[in-house]
């Protein structure tokens, strides 16, 4: 092992990654790394572009070769939600055989001091924001983002997340670990002295499963987190975005042999057969299954995977309730622009807006229900058309059958259409699909309908639904965080009343509550090291990003006592 490189990269990564902990302690925004394009060179976005098309019609190889004795299969199915096939293609080895691997690399990973541990994991983080735009390039292709949001979600921010998970299990191994001698008298016996040793060990193998709409911001938590508390890791890959995660796969190892530890200490899991990933969950050595996707497969694992700690966060809407504000304009736009980004594909976009029958309430009169239809409408087609190119807002939807469902409810009984969802046509990206938002009004006295928008609608859809009074609606939103699961809630108000009782029903679903967001910072968007992700109740999710449960447990505490 090359001690000596390792303490280079402790020397060089410890300031940051000490302030990654105090940002951690405190809570206070920190951003290891700029998230304004403008900061980049723009000949560094069209070499992602380049180094993207490379990989494309040819085999990944996530370890630099092959032993030449062994004859290994094949298989990749990507297709760019913007038309094309990847072509990429994976090695497909079995999980007992990886989990083997990565049994025999453990005990020289976890005997590694965990600073060491965190050095390497931020060497890594840094070598992955060098490849920022290649990043960026691979979420447009494989989760349909825009460009920008490539940027961002599949890039910069899911490197922080990463650095935040190496800091948080850093400081909680710090808080866990220490020693202590002290004098013992037991009964009338004489005084002896103890020594007291404390320390944490990894839990065991931890499986990663990382999603398709956000798959590094939502994988890395969990990837990074047991990497730093010496478990090793084996990352399931979408089916449909292999890609970020062989990347970043790949990039592990490679920081790995570099300093002569065994790089099967994570290692991509990749089948040609879909039982085997749900066998993968069910194989005794899994002590740790982190999740993020649809609600179905989520369900799944928590109700198999016994020998496991399953921690999920799946399928999830955004209600929002507009009371009364002082800022008419800025809330239109927040909420226009929320409606729009990514095709409101992410589980944090507004969905369901509420609004009671007597309007929402302004400093100087009221804004009826019928104006705000015709007002959001209206805002909606601005920002539209603020952006040259569609795509780089809208992004492209992932499943197609999307606007199938939209198109079912508009039809539905219980539909008024204010806009009806229109299919844009891409010059570059002919084949994908991209879709201007739905916004449907939902006809009072159709009160079964909330099993229709209650749940995650994945695509630009929105409910504009009219309780009939505040009571109602406080009960219809803790149904729908309950049964159908939320990881945001927005709220305008300026009553005071109002929002305790907001306050009061988010904590009880476990929903991010975000208050008269009227300027450029959207509902959808979760600052990292700041924001937590998850409430961990309800049915979106039962583990928080960014609280402590969460790394702590990756950590087992051990004590060690003898008598001196």
């Amino acid at each position: 092992m090359n001690a000596r490189k390792l303490k280079a990269w402790l020397a060089h990564h410890g300031p940051l990654l000490e302030a990654a902990i105090e940002a951690v302690r405190t809570r206070q925004p920190f951003s290891p790394f700029s998230d304004e394009l403008g900061d980049y060179d723009s000949a560094q976005i069209e070499q992602g572009e380049s180094r993207f098309r490379r990989l494309l019609d040819a085999p990944f190889h996530v370890t630099p070769q092959v032993p030449a004795d062994v004859d290994p299969r094949w298989a990749g199915g990507e297709r760019s939600p913007y038309g094309f096939e990847l072509g990429i293609r994976y090695r497909v080895e079995a999980f007992p055989l990886l989990a083997c691997r990565a049994e025999a690399a453990k005990r020289k990973w976890q005997q590694l001091d965990i600073g060491l541990r965190c050095a390497l994991l931020c060497e890594v983080i840094t070598r992955l924001h060098e490849d920022t735009f290649l990043f960026a390039h691979v979420g447009m292709h494989t989760s349909g983002h825009g460009l920008f949001m490539g940027f961002h979600a599949n890039a910069v921010h899911a490197q922080a997340r990463a650095l935040e998970s190496v800091a948080q299990v850093l400081a909680a191994a710090r808080e866990l670990s220490g020693g202590f001698e002290a004098e013992l008298v037991v009964g009338q016996g004489a005084s002896q002295r103890l020594s007291r040793q404390f320390a944490t060990m990894p839990v065991g193998l931890s499986l990663v499963y990382a999603g398709r709409v956000v798959p590094t911001w939502g994988a890395y938590p969990g990837l990074f987190a047991s990497l730093a508390a010496g478990c090793p890791v084996v990352v399931v890959g979408h089916d449909q975005a292999v890609l970020p995660m062989a990347l970043t796969v790949k990039a592990l190892k490679a920081a790995c042999a570099q300093v002569g530890v065994p790089h099967d200490i994570v290692n991509l899991f990749h089948s040609d057969d879909p039982a085997a990933y749900r066998q993968a969950a069910l194989h005794p050595d899994v002590r740790l299954i982190d999740y993020m996707g649809a609600a179905e497969f989520g369900s799944w694992l928590r109700q198999h995977a016994w020998q496991a700690r399953v921690m999920t966060q799946q399928s999830a809407q955004t209600p929002v309730f507009l009371h009364s504000t002082h800022d008419y304009d800025g809330m239109l736009e927040n909420l226009a622009f929320g409606l729009c980004s990514f095709s409101a594909q992410l589980c944090t976009s507004p969905q369901t807006l509420y609004v009671l029958p007597e309007g929402i309430r302004l400093a100087d009169g009221v804004v009826s229900v019928a104006q705000f239809e015709r007002d959001l409408v209206e805002r909606v087609e601005q920002v539209l058309a603020r952006f040259p190119s569609a795509r780089e807002l809208l992004g492209a939807l992932l499943d197609a059958q999307s606007l199938a469902e939209i198109r079912t409810c508009e039809g539905a009984r219980f539909a008024r259409v204010l806009r009806r969802a229109e299919a844009v046509q891409d010059p570059d990206y002919p084949h994908a699909c991209i879709v201007t938002p739905s916004l449907i009004a939902v006809r009072q006295g159709f009160a079964s309908s909330v099993e229709h928008y209650g749940r995650e609608i994945r695509g630009p859809v929105s409910f504009l639904v009219q309780p009939p009074d505040l009571r109602a609606l406080l009960a219809e939103l803790r149904v729908i965080g309950q049964h159908h699961g939320a990881l945001g809630l927005g709220l305008y108000t300026v009553d005071a009343g109002v929002e305790h009782a907001l306050r009061q029903v988010s904590q009880e679903m476990g929903a991010l509550l975000s208050i008269n967001f009227c300027k450029n910072f959207y509902i959808s968007q979760c600052a990292v090291f700041t924001d937590i992700h998850g409430g961990g109740t309800g049915a979106a999710a039962n583990v928080t990003y960014g609280a402590p449960g969460y790394y702590h447990a990756r950590l087992r505490m051990t004590e060690q006592r003898k008598l001196l």
